[in-house]
């Protein structure tokens, strides 16, 4: 998501307690316990800005998207558990329903991503609010159904958080609320229309971004928070039947300093049959943030 020269600034008192908080990350208070935080580097114009990312079910063959516009895929190596690199990165760009890549950045703004079992990716914009549905990276754009109360969606508070469940249905949160700012108000593709499926609790200094069901069935959500200084994180879960979400469960919650700017969030099941959350994060293409691969484990 773009943000205003303030934040960019604020992001180098971040950049600074980033670094000097790492043997932290894993406080006792929260349920998840910290396994690695990797920063990635390339040096291609392209880099940066990551705001969704989807994993296989072993969590290695990535899939992310970038808020200008790019997919990116690669395969995550890691050693003793922890993300060391990344490789085989190849990039495309995200295209429009006509095959062309929009010159104008407004139109190009990606931010939400999930990946259907068939491999087709379903990929939500702001600017100009859409989602469009992708049969692979760099493939033209597909339209999708819309509903006419998201067209109150703030310019920049439209669908950062889009997952979908173990039966392929698709579920999109907005960053910001369309009424009430105390729920968040989630909705469902449902016979090719877009439904109110149920609410979460929302509180003001925290703004959804990432989601994903687990292998266990059970959403969780990545959600963000700035209050001028830096950024926090706070990760969550519910279960979730027919209309109603409940059995709430705050897994990690971070102040500033910790992390960078995560945005994106993929759910897997380890090899030791553990749940475990990675996160990727937007450096909204400024020198002083960094790109980090962030992975906490929820233990048995």
């Amino acid at each position: 998501m773009r943000r205003s020269f303030a934040i960019a600034v604020a992001a180098c008192v971040l950049s600074v307690g980033v670094l000097a908080s790492r043997s932290n990350s894993g406080a006792s208070d929260d349920l998840a316990e910290h396994v690695s935080t990797y920063i990635w580097r390339l040096h291609d114009g392209w880099f940066g800005g990551f705001s969704g990312i989807e994993l296989s079910d072993n969590g290695r063959e990535m899939v992310a998207i970038s808020d200008r516009g790019m997919f990116v895929t690669g395969t995550l190596r890691r050693k003793d558990g922890a993300v060391s690199s990344v490789v085989g990165v190849e990039s495309f760009r995200v295209l429009d329903t006509k095959g062309t890549f929009p010159q104008k950045a407004g139109l190009r703004d990606s931010e939400g991503l999930v990946l259907q079992k068939d491999g087709k990716l379903v990929v939500s914009f702001e600017g100009k609010h859409r989602l469009n549905r992708f049969s692979q990276p760099g493939a033209k754009a597909q339209g999708m159904p819309w509903r006419k109360t998201f067209n109150q969606m703030k310019v920049n508070g439209g669908f950062e958080a889009l997952a979908i469940n173990n039966w392929g249905k698709i579920f999109a949160i907005p960053e910001q609320p369309i009424s009430d700012e105390t729920i968040a108000q989630v909705f469902t593709l449902k016979k090719g229309q877009w439904e109110k499926a149920f609410t979460l609790p929302r509180e003001k200094q925290f703004q959804p971004v990432g989601a994903d069901f687990g292998p266990d069935g059970r959403l969780y959500l990545l959600e963000r928070g700035f209050n001028g200084l830096g950024f926090r994180v706070r990760v969550r879960s519910f279960a979730v039947e027919g209309t109603v979400a409940s059995d709430e469960k705050l897994l990690l919650r971070k102040g500033i300093g910790i992390h960078d700017n995560l945005e994106g969030l993929a759910v897997w099941r380890d090899e030791l049959g553990r749940i475990r959350l990675t996160m990727i994060s937007d450096d909204n293409f400024r020198l002083i943030q960094r790109t980090e691969i962030v992975e906490y484990v929820i233990p048995q």
